[in-house]
C-alpha cells in the first residue's frame, strides 16, 4: 500500500517541485538587470531544483537528480532564453542605429554637394553677369 500512494503523490509532489521552481526563478529574474552570462538559469535552475527534490523526496538521491534536470530545464526555458533573446534585440539595435547613422552621413553628404553645386552655378551666373556688364 505504501509504494502505491508514492505513486500517486509523484505527480502532487513533481507539480509543487515546479511551482517552487517558478517562484523561485521569476525572484531571481525580477530582481536584477539580467544575468551575467549564459547558462546562469541553467545552473541556478537545477541548483534550486536539488533542493527541492532533496525536501520533497527527502534525502533521495533520484529525488535531488529529478529536482535538478527539471530546475536546469526551468531556468533554460525562464533566464537564458531571456537574456539571449535579450542579447539579440540588443545587436539588432545596435544595427538599426549603425544603419541610421550610415543613412544620415550619406543624407548629409549629398546636401552638402547639392550646395556645392548651387554654389558653383551662383559663380558662374555672377561671372557671366560680370561680363555682360564689361568689367
Amino acid at each position: 500500500m505504501s509504494g502505491t500512494m508514492s505513486h500517486r503523490r509523484t505527480p502532487v509532489a513533481m507539480a509543487a517541485l515546479a511551482g517552487i521552481l517558478a517562484l523561485s526563478l521569476a525572484a531571481c529574474e525580477g530582481g536584477g538587470g539580467g544575468t551575467g552570462s549564459a547558462g546562469v538559469g541553467t545552473v541556478g535552475g537545477a541548483a534550486v531544483g536539488a533542493g527541492a527534490g532533496r525536501l520533497l523526496f527527502g534525502n533521495s538521491t533520484t529525488g535531488m537528480l529529478i529536482g535538478a534536470g527539471v530546475g536546469g530545464l526551468a531556468g533554460n526555458m525562464t533566464l537564458d532564453r531571456q537574456a539571449e533573446e535579450r542579447r539579440a534585440q540588443e545587436q539588432q539595435a545596435a544595427q538599426d542605429a549603425q544603419m541610421r547613422r550610415q543613412l544620415d552621413f550619406e543624407r548629409q553628404q549629398a546636401l552638402q554637394a547639392e550646395e556645392t553645386r548651387r554654389q558653383i552655378e551662383e559663380q558662374r551666373l555672377f561671372e557671366e553677369w560680370r561680363r555682360s556688364q564689361g568689367t
